[in-house]
């Protein structure tokens, strides 16, 4: 535990380090949510009626998606690209010559991630709060649980994609690639439902519509597993296939 927390440590200091990785991580997605949640002031979105009686306000509903966004940035734009740089550069077979286990180096991204992802989801949420009149009617038990899987699926697929790409360049080019399209697709600013059936379509098959809606619906309604069953099961899935991946690919050099 001891080592996992350096580790840690390390991971944080070095991703402060990297000014433009924390605009890009931490402030470019608040700017982009408030522009949205700016234009959008007022506007009320048919998500959820069935449930909730009638339509949302947009803030409320634009929460889940601005964490989505800043997720799926975290995981495939920083932590794949990451890991295979450090791998590029040497640094990870240092490490392995050192005693650091692979354990100890995945759970302190990860956790690292998850404390990027925590700060921006609060700095969402208090944004569309005190500016836009947002709403969290749901669970707060649920939506943390929900983070959480979120969290640990889409840092094990970036472990796994490092792992399958041959060097840094290839994974960030797969990375970007892999993210920019669900974080625009996805639900993340319009409801699914809303886009033409093309769009709907490629949305289905990206991981992240799942993980929003989830979200969301914990947010907005209380939803768990059971009531969000369709979600959770993709996650859940994507969790296990990502971390056979992810432990076949993982390399030290």
């Amino acid at each position: 535990m001891k080592a996992l927390i350096g580790q840690m440590n390390v991971e944080l200091a070095l991703f402060l380090r990297d000014k433009a990785v924390v605009f890009f991580s931490l402030f470019f997605p608040l700017v982009t949510v408030t522009f949205f949640g700016y234009l959008n002031r007022g506007n009320q979105v048919p998500v959820l009626s069935e449930v909730e009686g009638g339509p949302v306000s947009y803030s409320s509903f634009l929460i889940a998606g601005g964490i989505g966004m800043v997720l799926s940035s975290a995981a495939f734009e920083n932590l794949s690209t990451a890991l295979a740089r450090q791998r590029d550069a040497g640094i990870l077979k240092r490490l392995g010559g050192a005693p650091l286990r692979a354990w100890t180096l995945v759970g302190a991204k990860t956790l690292t991630a998850a404390t990027v992802v925590l700060a921006q989801t609060i700095l969402l949420t208090a944004v569309n709060v005190l500016l836009f009149g947002a709403e969290i009617t749901g669970s707060v038990l649920w939506s943390l649980a929900t983070l959480v899987a979120g969290v640990l699926t889409f840092t094990t697929m970036a472990i796994a994609l490092a792992g399958l790409c041959p060097n840094a360049d290839v994974a960030a080019a797969a990375g970007l690639a892999i993210s920019l399209p669900m974080q625009f697709l996805c639900g993340t600013f319009f409801p699914v439902e809303e886009m033409p059936s093309l769009l709907r379509q490629i949305a289905r098959l990206l991981p992240l519509t799942y993980f929003v809606d989830a979200l969301r619906g914990a947010m907005l309604v209380g939803g768990g597993p059971l009531k969000y069953a369709q979600d959770w099961v993709v996650l859940l899935g994507c969790l296990m296939v990502a971390f056979v991946v992810a432990v076949k690919t993982f390399r030290w050099e």
